[in-house]
């Protein structure tokens, strides 16, 4: 092998992993990717959060790590379905996303659909928050605002800091 071969693999394979990383990003747009984490991990907040790693916040892993390790034997912060702030009814079709805000590394997309519950759907949405370290990163789901308005990590953060050692 010569020098130029060398100098050619050697490009190459100091390429690849960068345009692996992009190529691995759902989407540049912040309401497809809420849409493709909806669809794929709807049940997010009930499963194992290892499976979801790479498309999240650190800081909503953890809570969602300490969360997964306290429900295998009891109910712990989470007593709802986070997407609906409610323990019965579920989310009927159509389900759509609009990005309600939008800068460089930061974006909310709200995601709107009927709460079937009884004969009559009404109209909620959630919030997904999504953030990236710069401006050609992966976005990553970092938080979700149900429709009450509260956000789960900080649910999650402080249900834990104020029962975390009880248990």
């Amino acid at each position: 092998m010569n020098l130029a071969s060398v100098k050619i693999l050697a490009f190459l394979m100091v390429s690849l992993p960068m345009s692996s990383a992009s190529a691995a990003c759902t989407s540049n747009d912040p309401a497809a990717v809420a849409k493709s984490f909806y669809s794929k991990h709807a049940a997010f907040s009930s499963e194992d959060p290892a499976k979801i790693k790479q498309i999240i916040t650190r800081r909503l892993f953890d809570a969602l790590a300490r969360e997964h390790t306290c429900a295998r034997d009891q109910i712990c912060a989470i007593d709802a379905d986070p997407w609906t702030d409610a323990q019965d009814g579920k989310i009927g079709k159509p389900v759509e996303f609009a990005t309600a805000s939008n800068s460089a590394t930061e974006a909310a997309v709200s995601m709107t659909y009927p709460f079937i519950l009884e004969k009559t759907p009404r109209q909620q949405h959630a919030t997904l928050l999504l953030q990236r370290e710069s401006a050609t990163a992966c976005w990553l789901v970092s938080d979700l605002v149900g429709p009450r308005g509260e956000s789960l990590v900080r649910t999650l953060e402080e249900w834990y800091k104020k029962y975390g050692d009880a248990l």
